[in-house]
């Protein structure tokens, strides 16, 4: 009986020096482990009330009080552990870092993780003293977190990284330990196999535009709108126009990093504009149906009451629905041609050499003018009753007039062009109808021909002289012609 005893008691020491090393060496699940957790209080009659935890895989979120929670299990104790809430597009990501303290020289093997996460802005969170490890072992521990505040924070796909760090002390059986390890990191992914972390999809509001105003330039017939930049570090923003009392333009995108939009007019009108601020909102069910975007409510401008524009100008027309020429802001269209009614817009200037009939004002009496004769210059607009002139700034034309030049009087009569006591200026066409002068094709053709039929005489005639037939008869022909002159 007594041997049967000892054998029974140097089995189970071997087994306290033995378990301890195995334990240490093989993380195998049950020795080192990260867990989701969801924290629970008990009301005073003793029922569960489950807390906030981590958002599941694929979570919407858009809130300022979401939390990280994780069970971590360690055997050689828990060092330190970090989360690190990261967007996958880039940007300052949230995190929480805590460090335990010893006691009784041993590192807590079962600690909480509780990481708070406001989805709206990028914040680092620290704790001025590491944690006793008996205290971090307490679900319910109340942190006093030291924050770092990075901003706002952008809209998208997150991922949350948990990490944690093992103390590698050494594990002790009943009269042995085992030797102490380095320490390691050990992650909690959503998919081992993988190793991806849980995802999740931040979807915030978005701000209204602030400090939205106008102004109007007629120097340059440009409309400039401004306002103050959002908060957001990924918003864009979208101007709308409205024209008199028309629909609001579908709107121009405007990049986030301006704060204006510039617009080029070409008629007068009342302008009206509005501004939205745009982010981005994707879900995991984006490309399905699901609006990937989130629009702020509109801020209008005062309305620009423009009287008049200066032409030229290079901005295209407006559309029926007053929508904004171009897609792009500030850009002008050039090609677009003023509008003909617009203010300031030049008439059409008619045909040189047309007759200004009908113009007011006395005949010069006396001896003609001397020189020559000479339409006047610059704008020739019609005294009483009379027809436009010719276009501003044409300049003198010596060429072909309609109107007959003055004559003065002989013995107080007329010389027959005019009428009455007083000569005025008549159209040519009462008197003769002169022909206008030709170009030079119409003169040098007849010149041509009657050079070119000539030559064929010529020509024709030394051919009958040596023919002797032909001479022959053109000897008749002359004897003819002399009996004719006979």
């Amino acid at each position: 009986m007594r041997r049967l005893l000892a054998a029974a008691g140097a089995a189970a020491l071997s087994l306290a020096i033995v378990v301890p090393v195995a334990r240490a060496v093989v993380p195998d699940g049950r020795n080192q482990s990260l867990d989701w957790w969801t924290p629970v209080k008990y009301d005073q009659q003793g029922r569960a009330q489950p807390q906030p935890a981590t958002a599941p895989d694929g979570a919407v979120v858009y809130a300022s009080d979401e939390i990280v929670t994780v069970k971590v299990h360690f055997v050689d104790g828990v060092k330190n552990w970090d989360v690190r809430v990261q967007p996958d597009a880039g940007g300052a990501p949230s995190t929480c870092h805590e460090d335990l303290a010893q006691e009784n020289g041993k590192y807590p093997t079962d600690i909480y993780i509780s990481c708070p996460w406001d989805t709206t802005r990028a914040v680092d969170r620290t704790l001025d003293q590491p944690t006793p490890g008996g205290a971090a072992g307490d679900q319910n521990l109340q942190r006093h977190w030291h924050l770092s505040d990075h901003g706002v924070s952008a809209n998208g796909r997150y991922s949350v990284q948990v990490i944690g760090q093992s103390a590698g002390q050494p594990q002790c059986g009943v009269l042995t330990c085992s030797p102490a390890t380095p320490p390691q990191s050990f992650e909690l992914y959503q998919d081992s196999g993988a190793k991806r972390w849980r995802q999740v999809y931040v979807t915030n509001g978005v701000a209204d535009p602030t400090g939205v105003t106008n102004s109007f330039d007629p120097a340059t017939n440009r409309i400039n709108v401004t306002w103050a930049p959002n908060p957001e570090p990924d918003v864009t923003y979208l101007v709308q126009e409205k024209v008199g009392g028309g629909q609001w333009s579908a709107g121009v995108a405007v990049p986030g990093s301006a704060t204006n939009y510039v617009r080029t007019v070409d008629q007068p009108g009342k302008y009206q504009y509005q501004v939205a601020a745009v982010r981005p909102a994707p879900t995991a069910d984006s490309g399905k149906g699901a609006s990937a975007t989130k629009t702020s409510g509109f801020a209008a401008t005062q309305a620009v009451d423009i009287a008049q524009v200066t032409p030229p100008t290079t901005a295209g027309v407006n559309g029926p629905d007053g929508s904004v020429d171009g897609g792009d802001p500030g850009v002008l269209i050039p090609g677009d041609s003023p509008s003909s009614t617009a203010p300031g817009a030049h008439g059409t200037a008619p045909a040189k050499g047309t007759a200004a009939a009908g113009r007011s004002g006395g005949g010069a009496s006396g001896a003609r003018p001397s020189g020559t004769a000479s339409r006047p210059t610059g704008s020739a607009a019609g005294g009483t009753g009379g027809a436009p002139g010719e276009a501003e700034g044409e300049g003198t034309d010596s060429g072909f007039s309609s109107t007959l030049p003055y004559t003065g009087t002989q013995g107080g009569t007329t010389d027959g062009l005019g009428s009455g006591s007083e000569e005025q200026p008549e159209s040519m066409s009462k008197v003769v109808n002169l022909p206008r002068p030709q170009d030079a094709r119409s003169l040098l053709i007849p010149v041509a021909l009657g050079l070119l039929i000539f030559v064929f005489a010529m020509q024709l005639k030394v051919v009958t002289r040596r023919n002797p037939a032909m001479a022959a008869a053109q000897d008749d022909f002359d004897d003819f012609d002399e009996w004719m002159r006979y």
